[in-house]
């Protein structure tokens, strides 16, 4: 980790003065002598960014009191700051002049600037992330001497700097990239001989601790010309599908809506009735984010953008892939990236918003709200919305668009809820109820998707089916081999997998049953995760039925909810597809 300190440095003017916090007074001083600056100072003492943001705040503060310029003045703002967080020592104004060393002027500055322009604007980065963005851009450039070459830029009011864990208005420590509060806490990092206060919450996303600066651009955000974007191409939208694009199009005129529900069933083509907004946008020359909480989804809705969108760069982040395209108008990433933007897009999407991690994450949910530009407008995507959205959506709170039909038409598998004896910890067996379900797979020729809600539960019904027919294997969030087992899944070399909820949304398979194991765990198991695993059953117009049970030695009223819920949209697809059919008799005539 590279520990920057940090001077104040005090630029004199005819008209007034100008404060700073700088990791070489130097440039400060350089920048002075291009500008006309008459006089350049800096303490000779450095402080911990934190701090010296807080000195630089105080002493603004103090300066604008109207009280009059003074060293003396200034010194005394700063011994009270520096008394007040314990941080003892003394020093003394110094007058910079050209005899100071500053950095030299290196010879690809202009080409790191240019850089910078074209990729920070919307970002909000550690200068290792910015060094490493750089780098897959093409450009290498060493951590240092990027912060010199940042701090330049700075001085040009383009960037701004502030402390990863930096003070609030009344002196707690946060996290300026999450908003962690409560969790902040002291720890020694590696080369540091002190302990920093560090963020355990976004911890993921790389370290981030009081001493690590956090770079975003203030400039103006760069324009977009002579750019169109390709011709859109769309499946055949069934009836109920293009009015809902049409619907979402309009709330994309209203200046007064904000916020927008697009409530769709599982299977009903939700991802296709947004592209034409999508589209809209983009030919506008507005910043588009299309974003979803897990990553195999986000690479599924790669493929589509593709697909729809044909030859348009865009950015695609998600953790582990990140393919830049700095002045491309779209960005699909997952929604923890989103810890790393400000304000910056004028449409953001957010697919699959009652899923895990983003569901009942305030983290995740301001940095949402953070990354969307004053006049910006959001569209959340879901087959399952909570209860809040759901009073929302009756009280005209918010926008609402409803597919409650499947695109092919088909209605949603009612769920079976059967009661039956179970293993425990003391005694392992095949339940009969599993044991029927296999042989049936295996008779017609489906696959199968067994749901299970711990990851020892997993794989041990895992390894113990696996270990009877090697076309069973099982699956969850920390298996290295997810991915290829995914594949396997899809191609039929597998037949059937034990899971977690990681597959209860986003992926699509053919020919599939689906069985859920102690369905009745209410806490992994909600009436919103039940329906999404039921929802993973007929959703291809080549074999719209399925079967799907929820297995539980006594029924949850989770499961009641899920299975009244799922025959509930079912009358409204009646109705739909009634209306639906009037309508077209009457155009007909």
């Amino acid at each position: 980790m590279l520990y920057f300190r940090y001077y104040l440095t005090l630029l004199l003017m005819k008209n007034g003065f100008r404060l700073n916090i700088s990791p070489e007074p130097g440039i400060d001083f350089e920048w002075g002598r291009e500008n006309s600056i008459s006089e350049v100072w800096c303490w000779d003492r450095p402080f911990p960014l934190w701090l010296a943001e807080r000195i630089h705040r105080d002493l603004r503060s103090l300066l604008s009191e109207g009280t009059g310029f003074s060293f003396r003045h200034l010194n005394r703002g700063m011994r009270k700051t520096t008394e007040r967080y314990n941080y003892s020592g003394t020093g003394r104004w110094i007058r910079l002049t050209g005899s100071s060393n500053p950095p030299p002027v290196y010879a690809f500055k202009d080409k790191v600037e240019l850089y910078i322009e074209k990729y920070l604007p919307g970002r909000e980065l550690t200068a290792a992330e910015l060094t490493s963005a750089l780098s897959r851009l093409g450009l290498s450039v060493s951590k240092n001497i990027l912060e010199f070459l940042l701090h330049s830029m700075i001085l040009k009011g383009q960037v701004d700097r502030r402390a990863g864990v930096g003070l609030d208005e009344i002196g707690r420590f946060y996290c300026r990239r999450c908003g962690e509060r409560e969790r902040i806490h002291l720890e020694y990092l590696q080369a540091i001989s002190f302990p920093c206060r560090v963020c355990p919450s976004c911890w993921n996303l790389g370290v981030l601790s009081d001493l690590t600066p956090l770079y975003r651009w203030v400039g103006d955000l760069p324009e977009i010309k002579g750019w169109s974007p390709p011709e859109l191409v769309l499946p055949e939208l069934t009836p109920w599908q293009s009015h809902a694009a049409e619907q979402i199009l309009d709330f994309w005129e209203k200046d007064s809506a904000h916020t927008l529900l697009v409530w769709a069933v599982c299977g009903a083509g939700k991802t296709e009735v947004v592209f034409p907004i999508i589209h809209k946008a983009l030919s506008k020359s507005k910043r588009v984010l299309l974003t979803v909480p897990r990553r195999e989804v986000v690479k599924e809705l790669s493929a589509r953008i593709k697909h729809s969108f044909p030859g348009m760069s865009f950015t695609l982040l998600y953790g582990g892939k990140k393919q830049e395209k700095p002045r491309s108008l779209l960005m699909l990433a997952t929604t923890h990236q989103l810890l790393r933007f400000s304000p910056y897009f004028d449409l953001v999407i957010l697919d699959e918003a009652d899923a895990f991690p983003f569901y009942d994450n305030p983290m995740l949910n301001a940095a949402l709200d953070k990354v969307l530009l004053p006049n910006g407008k959001k569209i959340y995507m879901t087959a399952t919305p909570d209860a809040r959205w759901r009073r929302k959506a009756s009280r005209s709170e918010i926008e609402v668009v409803r597919i409650p039909l499947r695109y092919h038409g088909h209605l949603l598998p009612v769920p079976t809820l059967l009661r039956s004896k179970l293993p425990s910890k003391s005694k392992w067996f095949i339940p009969k109820v599993l044991k029927d379900f296999l042989l049936s797979l295996l008779e017609q020729k489906r696959k199968g998707l067994i749901f299970l809600p711990r990851v020892e539960q997993v794989e041990e019904f895992g390894e113990r089916l696996k270990s009877m027919d090697q076309s069973i294997d099982y699956i969850h969030s920390r298996d290295p081999l997810r991915e290829d087992k995914i594949k396997r899944f899809t191609s039929g070399s597998l037949s059937v997998l034990t899971t977690t909820t990681l597959l209860e949304r986003g992926l699509t398979f053919k020919c599939l049953d689906v069985m859920v194991l102690f369905a009745n765990d209410q806490r992994i198991f909600s009436p919103e995760t039940l329906v999404q695993i039921a929802g993973r059953v007929g959703r291809r117009a080549e074999d719209p039925d399925g079967r799907v049970y929820f297995v539980a030695e006594t029924v949850s009223p989770a499961m009641k909810e899920a299975r009244k819920w799922v025959a509930k949209m079912n009358i409204e697809a009646r109705k739909m597809e009634y209306r639906s059919a009037h309508s077209f008799d009457q155009v007909r005539r």
